[in-house]
């Protein structure tokens, strides 16, 4: 009498992990899972032009909790020294998000956004065109790119 009881209680265990391995597959928690991917980051060349440099980051499989790190890494500056740095070094991220429509809210922040960046137009421009494109070429899921400074939308990056 124990035996069948026994019998049943694990076939019951062992579809129940089975069933929950099959749901999992279509879960956040798939769509989280880290791996190593090689992302395009874009910076200025000595040509004036944006060229994409490789890095293999661990990212994960879900765009927007990859966009972030994607941009953090873009804010640390080229590692091929021909190549200019798009931002000030003290610009970090305070927040990047997807919307469900494709737009990417990138949240910056640093002491020289805040007070206001002196440079050029060009600088700014290469700034936004290198954001912009770095997000375009790695997620196909982003359609616009809105960049705040300190949580409000700026009129310029440079003040």
């Amino acid at each position: 009498m124990r035996r069948p009881l026994l019998v049943a209680t694990c076939l019951l265990l062992l579809s129940m992990a089975g069933c929950k391995g099959k749901s999992e597959k279509g879960t956040a928690a798939a769509g989280n899972q880290v791996a190593a991917r090689v992302a395009r980051l874009y910076f200025e060349s000595p040509a004036m032009l944006l060229v994409a440099e490789p890095r293999n980051l661990q990212l994960p499989q879900n765009a927007a909790g990859a966009i972030p790190i994607v941009v953090r890494e873009l804010l640390k500056g080229p590692v091929n020294p021909a190549l200019t740095r798009a931002y000030p070094e003290d610009t970090f991220v305070r927040g990047a998000f997807l919307l469900p429509d494709g737009t990417v809210f990138v949240d910056l922040g640093g002491a020289t956004l805040t007070r206001g960046w002196a440079t050029g137009s060009h600088e700014e421009l290469m700034a936004v065109y290198s954001m912009i494109q770095t997000l375009a070429a790695n997620f196909v899921e982003v359609k616009r790119v809105r960049i705040l400074v300190n949580g409000v939308v700026a009129e310029t990056l440079a003040g």
